[in-house]
C-alpha cells in the first residue's frame, strides 16, 4: 500500500441545492490544484481541503482528464471540447476530436473513467473491469488493449506523465500506472485506501484522494511495507570458513517491492552462544526489495545450529 503522507481536518463536502457525492477528480496544472464534480457542482479543491465552488454542471458535459494535467468534456455529440485554462470550464470553440466523433457506447460516466491524449491521438476507453482499451482519436480503430484485471472499473484514468496514466480504483482503493504509448502494459501497482474520488498529482507525483468522510488525503507512490520475508542463503549450501550470503525481501500489501528501506539484522541464539558472524548490521533494500548481508562460519569449526533474525522499522 501507499504510504499516507497527509489527512486533512478540513472537510471537501459537496455542495448543491441536493448535495451528492463527489463523481470526479483531476489534477490541473495551472491551478496546481483539482477540478471536482458532483451533480450540481464544480469546484477547484486544494491539498488541504479548502474548496471554491465555481460552477454548475450544464449542457450534457462529462469531466474527463486530459494530457498533461488539463480537464476536456464529453458532449452527447461525440465531440470532446478543451476547457479554459483559467476557470477549465468548457470551451465550445475548442474540439479535440474532428475527425472521430466518440460513439455515446465509448463515453465516460459516473464510475467509468476515460482519458484523452490528443497530443498523441489516443483516447483510453474501458471495455469491462480487467482492461483499458486504447483508441487512433483520429479514425477510432483499437490500437491495444491494457491487462490490468483488478475485477473493478477504474474511476479515473489520471495523466502522470509522457505516456502514462494512473487508474484508480475507489471501492478497493487498488492503483496501476499504465504505458498507453509504447508497451500497453501496467508498469506498477499499488494501493491507497478506499475513498469517493481521487487523483494523481502530477507536479509532486502523489496521490490525492476525498475520501468517505471527505476528508482529503496525500499519499507518495512509495510502497508502504507490509511482510518481510525470513532470511534464506543463496545459495542454500552454508560452509564455514567462508562468506555465506543470506537476503530477505520487504514488499506491501500487494506484493510489490519496497526499495529503500532499512532492515536490521541480529545473529540470535538457537540453545546456545551464537556461533558465527555477520558482515553488517544494518542494509538497506535495493529496486527489487531485496536486503542482502554476508554470515561467516565459526572460524574453529564448531558444529551447531544458528538463528539469523531480520527485521525493518517502521516510523
Amino acid at each position: 500500500m501507499y504510504e499516507k503522507t497527509f489527512e486533512s481536518t478540513k472537510l471537501v463536502t459537496p455542495g448543491g441545492a441536493s448535495p451528492a457525492n463527489w463523481t470526479q477528480m483531476i489534477f490541473v496544472t495551472p491551478w496546481d490544484a483539482f477540478f471536482c464534480a458532483n451533480t450540481w457542482e464544480w469546484a477547484r479543491v486544494f491539498r488541504d481541503g479548502t474548496k471554491v465552488a465555481y460552477g454548475t454542471p450544464s449542457g450534457g458535459y462529462t469531466a474527463l482528464p486530459r494530457v498533461g494535467g488539463y480537464t476536456c468534456f464529453y458532449s452527447g455529440s461525440g465531440r470532446i471540447y478543451g476547457a479554459y485554462e483559467i476557470d477549465q470550464l468548457p470551451n465550445p470553440n475548442e474540439v479535440l476530436n474532428p475527425d472521430w466523433p466518440i460513439p455515446y457506447a465509448l463515453a465516460p460516466w459516473t464510475n467509468v473513467g476515460a482519458f484523452l491524449d490528443d497530443q498523441n491521438q489516443r483516447y483510453l476507453y474501458q471495455p469491462n473491469a480487467n482492461s483499458v482499451r486504447v483508441y487512433d482519436l483520429r479514425i477510432g480503430t483499437i490500437l491495444g488493449t491494457i491487462t490490468h484485471n483488478t475485477g473493478e472499473y477504474f474511476k479515473s484514468l489520471n495523466w502522470v506523465q509522457h505516456g502514462q496514466v494512473a487508474g484508480i480504483c475507489s471501492g478497493s482503493g487498488k492503483i496501476k500506472i499504465m504505458d498507453y504509448l509504447f508497451d500497453l502494459n501496467v508498469v506498477e501497482a499499488g494501493r491507497i485506501d478506499p475513498h469517493r474520488v481521487a487523483a494523481y498529482d502530477s507536479a509532486f507525483q502523489v496521490l490525492v484522494s476525498i475520501g468517505v468522510d471527505n476528508k482529503t488525503r496525500v499519499y507518495c507512490r512509495e510502497a508502504w511495507p507490509s511482510a518481510l520475508s525470513n532470511p534464506v542463503f543463496d545459495p542454500a549450501t552454508v560452509y564455514g570458513l567462508q562468506g555465506n550470503t543470506v537476503k530477505v525481501r520487504l514488499t506491501g500489501q500487494e506484493g510489490e517491492p519496497c526499495p529503500g528501506w532499512w532492515v536490521h539484522w541480529e545473529l540470535a541464539s538457537a540453545g546456545g552462544a551464537p556461533l558465527g558472524y555477520l558482515d553488517k548490521y544494518v542494509s538497506k533494500t535495493d529496486k527489487a526489495g531485496y536486503a542482502w548481508n554476508i554470515y561467516f562460519g565459526p572460524d574453529d569449526n564448531t558444529i551447531g545450529p544458528c538463528k539469523i533474525k531480520a527485521w525493518t522499522e517502521l516510523n
